[in-house]
């Protein structure tokens, strides 16, 4: 991983969950999906979003 994503991705844990999930509702709106991903990278995502789900929800609680 690049030194500039790195830093992205630690500004990113910064932000309130609210703006985490903002932010990757625009990215998947704006970045094109292509044929190169596998199963497993459609399973990551999937988890990483069921994360970030959980996360509000247990924020908003």
């Amino acid at each position: 991983m690049s030194a500039a994503v790195l830093q992205l991705l630690n500004v990113i844990k910064q932000l309130p969950i609210a703006e985490q999930l903002e932010l990757h509702h625009a990215m998947a709106e704006t970045v094109p999906m292509s044929d190169d991903l596998t199963d497993d990278d459609f399973a990551a995502l999937a988890a990483a979003s069921f994360r970030a789900l959980d996360e509000e929800e247990a924020h908003a609680a």
